[in-house]
């Protein structure tokens, strides 16, 4: 029974995985926050987290997360940075889509980078021409590193991530 129940929790999580944003919180210290549409990590900056591996079951809900958080933004959102610590497997259904999302917001004006990536991760978007649209210079190892390249104003307290 607990097996079941587990496996049953597993395939509910993967379908529909935690997602949050990371914004500085009251002492300048980044924090997770529910990804809500209508709220932004900093003035044009969106730093997003996605809980779960991304594939057929699940690729329609990020890509909808995605587009509502950027045109749902306060203000314009030039840097939409997707933290995918949690990625480490992207199938071919997903990667179609991203690279579709991936277009729609260039031509929109807004940067999509990936930090945290994976080797996992990285194979896996070289393979579905998801790296070939964020060029070398849309994908981070580090958060901090994403995050600070968005301007100069947003290195601090970004070191920890």
């Amino acid at each position: 029974m607990a097996i079941v129940l587990s496996l049953i929790r597993h395939v509910k999580h993967s379908y529909k995985p935690h997602t949050q944003m990371l914004a500085p919180d009251q002492t300048g210290r980044w924090a997770p926050t529910p990804a809500v549409p209508g709220s932004q990590t900093a003035p044009g900056l969106i730093v997003y987290r996605f809980g779960a591996d991304l594939f057929y079951a699940n690729e329609e809900r990020f890509v909808n997360e995605v587009r509502a958080l950027v045109e749902r933004a306060p203000s314009k959102v030039q840097w939409f940075i997707v933290d995918a610590e949690a990625i480490t497997d992207l199938d071919y259904s997903a990667g179609q889509s991203i690279r579709s999302l991936l277009e729609d917001l260039r031509h929109q004006g807004t940067q999509v980078w990936f930090a945290r990536v994976s080797s996992y991760l990285r194979s896996d978007m070289d393979r579905h021409g998801v790296a070939a649209i964020l060029g070398e210079a849309g994908i981070f190892e580090r958060l901090h590193e994403a995050i600070a390249a968005t301007g100069e104003g947003r290195k601090e307290s970004v070191e920890e991530m």
